[in-house]
This record gives structure tokens, C-alpha cells and sequence, in this order.
């Protein structure tokens, strides 16, 4: 996501390394400046190697003087602590989700809502501009105490069912799914189905031993959570995706000499930028497109009365978010238009 790195991203969540795992930079030299980074992903994943590569650039940039220090895996606490990490001065960046913490970032998590981004890796290019434009006038109150290096979505997600074919709403009643966002969780629940919150490293277990029926997550879940053999069937319902955020300490950075910030603010890049990076991540990942394959889901196809019916129930909730927000002093009808706006306009 970030300026010529190449492959990154994923959905998701991790579990921790210990801190015997750590990978730590080399001794600082006398002059350098210690950049603690949380990623609460695990060290090989795409996001956390992309991550690393970036802050590396700005190591090799500077001849030394930042010296990022990773600490992958959750090791730093777990992932709803991520963004308070950085507030607080604990972490100096921190790479979090906003979907952890329910309510804490409610314009961000509109993002979340049903068919706002369009299908396939095209989505998460379009979740990354849409984010990036919205920033400055509506999300970066949310973020307070911390500066935005950027704002990133997954790609939209489907319904994975570990046996049954799910060809309509009716089919949902019942069924146990890993829910990835509370916005998803209230929507299964609404149309009869047992959202299950359960971290997404634990999503294989728990299919293998069938305590749940399936996970909603985009290609990319089931690639890195390897999936492949335990979920049999793919139904384009829903859409939502999961937003992240990577973010630093705000007096850190101000702290910073200008052309150290410089260096910083020349990886990030703007929205535009940021999103055609998303797009190389989430659509020419060969090792994913050939585990994808090798998985051989069955990619069920909504007849045309079975996806209106699907998206005419997600108007429904999505008003009553809305509505929500509105209650509560906050412009959500106005971000929500915008959104769609955007949407329409990235997707061409």
C-alpha cells in the first residue's frame, strides 16, 4: 500500500509472538531516533511485510537516523489496543483494525457497510481512495492524538459455507458464521443466522471441528488463514469489507526534524496513490491466486430476485445506521453519500 512497496494487506486478525520472537533492528546508532512498531499481525503476513519494508525505506532514507523496531503478532497487547498504543505514547506506530473496537470510529466504519465497495480486488483500490479522501474533513477526529499514515479496506467478502449451498436469504437461517465486523455480526443475526466472534487465526479450528458453518471474509482470508478443503462454498452476499489503519504517535512526529518528516510523509502518499497500490496487493498475489485454485470452491451465482432481496434488507439496516448516527450529532447520512459517490465514480 504504500509507495512502490508492491504486496501487502490482508484480513484479518493474528495472535501473538512472544517477545522472544521479536524481530528487533540492529543497535541503534548514537544519532538515531527508535521507532517502536506494533503490527498486530504476524511477521510473515503481507501486511506485516509490506510494513516492514516501508519503515526500512525510511531507515535506509535517513542513513540510520530512524530505526524502526517491530514487534509483530499482537506482542505489544492485543489488537483493540493498537490505536490507544500510539495515542498514549506506548508504541510510537501501530498497525490496527477499526472493527475491534465497535463504535470507536463510526464515520471510518461506514465504510463497512453492505455493497458500498464494488466486488473483487477493484474494491479495496476504491476502499483505500474513498478513506483517503474522506480523511481530513471527517475521520481524522476519530484518530485523535495519532497522525494517519494511511487507511486501508480488504477487498469485499463473501459468504465461505463449510457444506451448504447459500443460493438465497432463506438459506442463511441457522447457520453458524464467523462474523469479521460488528456491522456483519447484526446484519446475520437480523436474517436468522448465528454470527460467531471468534479471531480469525482460530477460523480453521473451528471448522475442522465444526463449531461453526462458515466465515465471512474475503479471498484473501481464506488464502492466509488456509482455508482451502474447509470451506466448500463461496455466495457473493453482503459485500462488506474490514478497514485498517496505520498510525503514528502525533508528538512523535512533531517532534521530528523536517526532513525526517519529510521522508515519512513522501512513503504515504495520497489516496489515489495509496489505492492503486491496494489493487496491485489484492489482485496479482500469484501464490494466492494459485491456492485459490487449487481449493476448487464451488462460486455460487445469486439469481437476480435473490441478490435484490439480499441488497433491499441491507437498505433497511444501513438506514437504521444511518438514523443512528444522525441521533447521536454525527454527519452520517452526508459521509454515507459521499461514500457512495465515490464508490460509483472509483469503480469505472
Amino acid at each position: 500500500m504504500y509507495k512502490n512497496f508492491g504486496r501487502y494487506l490482508m484480513t484479518g486478525f493474528a495472535v501473538a509472538a512472544m517477545a522472544t520472537g521479536l524481530s528487533v533492528a540492529s543497535a541503534p546508532a548514537q544519532d538515531s531516533i527508535e521507532l517502536k512498531v506494533a503490527i498486530f499481525t504476524p511477521e510473515p503476513a503481507p501486511d506485516a511485510k509490506m510494513i516492514t519494508r516501508m519503515l526500512k525505506d525510511w531507515e535506509e532514507k535517513s542513513g540510520g537516523r530512524l530505526k524502526p523496531v517491530f514487534f509483530y503478532g499482537s506482542s505489544m497487547g492485543p489488537l483493540p489496543r493498537h490505536h490507544d498504543l500510539v495515542r498514549k505514547g506506548v508504541a510510537d506506530i501501530a498497525f490496527f483494525q477499526h472493527g475491534v473496537t465497535p463504535g470507536r470510529f463510526p464515520l471510518t466504519e461506514l465504510v463497512h457497510l453492505p455493497y458500498v465497495l464494488p466486488a473483487g480486488p477493484k474494491g479495496a483500490e476504491v476502499g483505500a481512495r474513498i478513506l483517503g479522501d474522506l480523511r481530513a474533513d471527517y475521520l481524522a477526529k476519530e484518530h485523535e492524538g495519532t497522525k494517519i499514515l494511511w487507511l486501508a479496506t480488504t477487498e469485499p467478502a463473501y459468504i465461505y459455507d463449510s457444506s451448504k449451498v447459500i443460493a438465497n436469504v432463506g438459506d442463511l437461517k441457522g447457520r453458524r458464521y464467523r462474523a469479521p465486523t460488528p456491522t456483519v455480526a447484526t446484519m446475520l443475526k437480523e436474517l436468522g443466522a448465528n454470527p460467531i466472534g471468534l479471531p480469525a487465526p482460530l477460523m480453521a479450528e473451528s471448522l475442522q471441528k465444526g463449531t461453526i458453518d462458515g466465515v465471512i471474509t474475503d479471498p484473501n482470508g481464506v488464502f492466509t488463514f488456509k482455508l482451502g478443503g474447509l470451506v466448500k462454498n463461496e455466495t457473493p452476499m453482503f459485500l462488506a469489507v474490514l478497514s485498517f489503519g496505520l498510525v503514528m504517535n502525533e508528538d512523535k512526529y512533531n517532534s521530528l526534524p523536517d526532513d525526517l518528516k519529510k521522508i515519512i510523509d513522501d512513503s504515504v502518499g495520497d489516496g489515489a496513490q495509496f489505492g492503486a497500490r491496494a489493487m496491485e496487493v489484492w489482485g496479482k498475489v500469484a501464490a494466492r491466486e494459485d491456492y485459490l485454485a487449487k481449493a476448487d470452491i464451488n462460486k455460487v451465482a445469486l439469481d437476480p430476485a435473490a441478490d435484490k432481496e439480499m441488497r433491499d434488507l441491507s437498505e433497511k439496516f444501513i438506514e437504521k445506521t444511518l438514523a443512528d448516527l444522525e441521533a447521536k450529532g454525527l454527519p452520517g447520512r452526508e459521509v454515507y453519500a459521499k461514500m457512495k459517490a465515490m464508490s460509483a465514480e472509483y469503480s469505472k
